[in-house]
């Protein structure tokens, strides 16, 4: 007998075996046992969450049969390759045919967000006016992708991605009706892996099987999986805190000689400082021992020095399938998350500013209070005055926070060394003000005031860059991670050669030329 894989062996057969999604298995049992189905449901979800399955089960329970391979009144489908409008038509015709031994005739589409626009619009009227005895089920894991007017002719169930535990305890089942040992930290790594999924945590588990057999150990599961540990996790974690480049790089490139996917490491990383900050906030509390012991050692990490890593990680996860090299640029973002400078002086700074607030405002409210004791009439103590006095307290308060918080911590050297990063910022949000900086360099770090300088510029390109200055002053800010003013100064004219350069230049200049680049964001390509 040919073996079969684990997700169809155990795949559920009723309502009743159905994990996580129990706010829709009793929706639906109820609405069998009052007789209040629907003519149509969607049901979306994550893929692997039992979509298909509990429409699968469904249709038994509504038609009473034990198998719905040998009943002609229950037909499945799949619109990612049955998409076209040849197909709806085809079906809809088939609609009209009664059931030949069911109380309904049922459709199952699946991944129904396929369909083509055309095909929808066949199925529109179906959905609208089915004949009594017919009943739809529409399986997508992209509702957003199908039209609006099909999802209200439906109705909708959203099934949840599953949790750790729920995939775990199902494992743990499976594995002891397996007859196969197991080591329950290996099936947690599993489950985490499977990211919600049941049907990818038993095709994980039929993976680890084939290379462990019965006696699946911890160390095995992780060879098996690619799975890089929390332990060197937190090892890169602390070299980063350590600004060790050179370990974390060392440890990299270990770890991606075994195999590791760049982005199995990323998405990884991310877990694992997630765990981290849900200890820090007290989320979570059942952590290993030794993520306890770190987090007591290094007192003075900040949620906000984790949740900063986080950012740089997530945004290039979103960018690792378009890089052609992405474990040369992952090898850059380490040493880039080692060169960041630490929120902890940042906070620390913070702290002592409030500190410093609610002594003045406690110093002027005692002054305050001496001067109205001192006033010789009633009158003059009910002045309304004082609660000027008292709002223009306040104000001078905040622009005395603001002129410390956004005092330059870093030089123009500094600045300098974070152009490149600031420039491909400003070319995400505006690629013509990127192209008119081409030629830029940092003149001045003063206080809260940052000096630029643009080289090979026109007086018409500089005055439109000037209409730039809160995209560009929002840049600097965003990448330097403080709140400084910019000033842009004109350095060198644009370099004149032959006539035809001097008609480019010409053009580029001319306002209406000006008025269609910004209008269709275009840019200038020399």
């Amino acid at each position: 007998m040919a073996y079969k894989v684990l997700a169809l062996k155990w795949r559920p057969n009723n309502f009743e075996e159905i994990i996580g999604q129990e706010h829709i298995t009793k929706a639906l049992q109820n609405a069998i046992k009052f007789n209040r189905v629907s003519h149509a449901f969607t049901f979306s979800g994550p893929r692997g969450v039992g979509k298909t399955t509990t429409a699968r089960i469904l249709a038994k329970e509504l038609n009473k049969i034990d198998n719905i391979e040998s009943s002609f009144d229950i037909i499945e489908m799949d619109a990612a390759s049955n998409r076209g409008i040849d197909e709806i038509r085809s079906l809809r015709e088939n609609v009209s045919i009664a059931p030949a031994h069911g109380k309904y005739k049922i459709y199952i589409i699946d991944e129904v967000h396929m369909l083509t626009k055309e095909a929808f619009n066949a199925l529109l009227k179906t959905l609208e006016e089915p004949p009594e005895y017919v009943i739809f089920v529409l399986a997508t894991t992209d509702p957003y992708k199908m039209p609006s007017t099909i999802l209200s002719r439906t109705q909708k169930y959203d099934f949840r991605r599953l949790s750790v535990e729920n995939i775990k305890k199902q494992m743990i089942i499976i594995l002891n009706s397996e007859n196969i040992k197991f080591d329950e930290l290996g099936l947690e790594l599993i489950a985490r892996k499977a990211d919600g999924s049941m049907r990818d945590a038993l095709g994980y588990l039929d993976q680890v099987i084939n290379y462990c057999g019965k006696d699946l150990k911890f160390e095995d599961i992780k060879q098996s999986l690619g799975v890089v540990d929390d332990e060197l996790y937190l090892s890169i974690l602390d070299n980063i805190y350590k600004n060790n480049s050179s370990e974390v790089i060392s440890i990299l490139r270990s770890t991606m000689k075994e195999g590791i996917a760049v982005h199995e490491f990323v998405a990884g990383f991310n877990r694992f400082l997630r765990f981290i900050l849900n200890h820090m906030i007290s989320y979570e509390a059942n952590h290993m021992n030794y993520i306890k012991d770190w987090l007591n050692q290094n007192i003075d990490i900040k949620q906000l020095d984790i949740i900063r890593l986080m950012e740089f990680l997530l945004k290039f996860e979103l960018k690792i399938k378009f890089l052609n090299q992405p474990d040369l640029a992952l090898e850059v973002l380490m040493i880039k998350l080692c060169s960041l400078d630490s929120i902890v002086n940042v906070s620390a700074i913070i702290e002592a500013l409030d500190n410093d607030i609610k002594s003045n405002i406690s110093k002027k409210e005692n002054v305050k209070k001496n001067n109205i004791e001192n006033e010789k009439t009633e009158d003059e103590i009910s002045t309304p005055d004082i609660s000027k006095k008292s709002i223009n307290s306040n104000k001078d308060i905040e622009v005395e926070k603001q002129n410390i918080t956004s005092v330059s911590i870093i030089s123009k050297e500094g600045v300098r060394g974070k152009l490149d990063d600031i420039m491909n910022l400003i070319d995400e949000k505006n690629s013509k003000t990127a192209g008119f900086m081409n030629d830029v360099d940092v003149l001045d770090v003063n206080g809260s005031t940052i000096t630029i300088l643009i080289n090979n510029i026109s007086d018409f390109l500089y005055d439109t860059l000037l209409n730039d200055i809160n995209l560009i002053k929002e840049s600097f800010n965003i990448i330097l991670d403080t709140d400084h003013n910019i000033i842009i100064k004109k350095g060198t004219e644009l370099v004149k050669k032959e006539d035809k350069s001097k008609k480019n230049t010409k053009d580029e200049e001319h306002p209406l030329f000006m008025d269609a680049l910004e209008k269709f964001d275009g840019q200038i390509l020399r």
